[in-house]
């Protein structure tokens, strides 16, 4: 639990106004100078004492705060530890997310677990938007026309869904080459991912497009047997969860936290449920009991 410092931010306000006070009485009823010196004088050594009290009060709860998060990440690399020694995972991204650290952060977590990387793949602005010249140049490139009723985007994620599966990697690499998707230097698509996690969450609806890329991704990939887990940071202004929910896949809504990434790593092993600290979850972490060892 972080540290609220608000509550010694606000004793020491109070201390320094009944200082105030105190110097202002002090001046009302003493017309001596001597006195009124003498005053000031004590004012000044009790408020350097309950600033040094203060100080160290914080301190103590900072060195609590740096032990009990050590104390945590000890017992999470234990819980998680070989935990996914035997899945082949692929990260899907499903927008840019910058400079956001979430990403790393969740592959560092499913190579502790024991986690196979296959590859790491964010869908791009023009993925998203995917204006008329780029449905264009795309449908020219790999003879991809949409039957009536169906999204482009939609045929693209299906596309992609099933060279994840099946360790294909000429279509993935035909959509990065035109600017799509984008992918970490140690992705190898010619392995087939056993399990998806998805990295949802955006923070404007521009962003992202989870109904016509992000379901039809889940949609295709449970077809083909491979485990699907959505994820997206606390922080996310606009969630993804009601989406990956709807088509029945654990969900993470804490992912950048240490006990988001714990999550994670459970459902990717098999865990059912959606945890987080939304009102979307139904529980902050998975069963540990239910969730067995490794």
């Amino acid at each position: 639990m972080p540290i609220d410092y608000r509550y010694h931010i606000g004793s020491f306000v109070a201390i320094f106004i009944a200082l105030l006070l105190g110097i202002l009485i002090g001046i009302g009823l003493s017309p001596n100078p001597e006195e009124l010196n003498r005053i000031v004088g004590d004012l000044k050594e009790q408020f350097r004492e309950a600033r040094k009290e203060t100080a160290a009060e914080v301190q103590s709860l900072r060195d609590d705060k740096a032990q009990f998060e050590s104390l945590a990440k000890e017992a999470v690399a234990g819980v998680i530890r070989g935990r996914l020694a035997n899945r082949r995972v692929a990260i899907v991204v499903d927008h840019d997310l910058g400079g956001d650290p979430l990403p790393d952060l969740l592959r560092a977590t499913l190579r502790q677990s024991g986690a196979t990387l296959t590859s790491t793949t964010t869908l791009t602005r023009d993925f998203i938007s995917l204006p008329s010249e780029v449905r264009q140049k795309v449908a020219q490139r790999l003879s991809l026309y949409p039957p009536p009723g169906v999204h482009f985007r939609s045929l693209i994620a299906e596309a992609v869904a099933r060279d994840l599966a099946q360790g294909r990697s000429e279509l993935i690499l035909e959509l990065q080459s035109m600017g799509l998707l984008k992918s970490s230097a140690d992705s190898d698509y010619r392995v087939p991912a056993s399990a998806v996690l998805l990295v949802g969450g955006a923070q404007s609806s521009a962003e992202s497009a989870p109904e016509r890329i992000d379901l039809p991704l889940i949609a295709e990939l449970t077809r083909l047997g491979v485990l699907v887990v959505g994820c997206e940071s606390s922080q996310a202004s606009v969630s993804s969860v009601p989406v990956y929910k709807s088509k029945g896949i654990s969900t993470v809504d804490n992912a950048e936290a240490l006990a988001g990434r714990m999550s994670v790593v459970l459902a990717l092993s098999g865990v059912k449920g959606h945890f987080g600290v939304k009102e979307s979850a139904d529980r902050l972490l998975p069963d540990l009991a239910a969730a067995g060892g490794p």
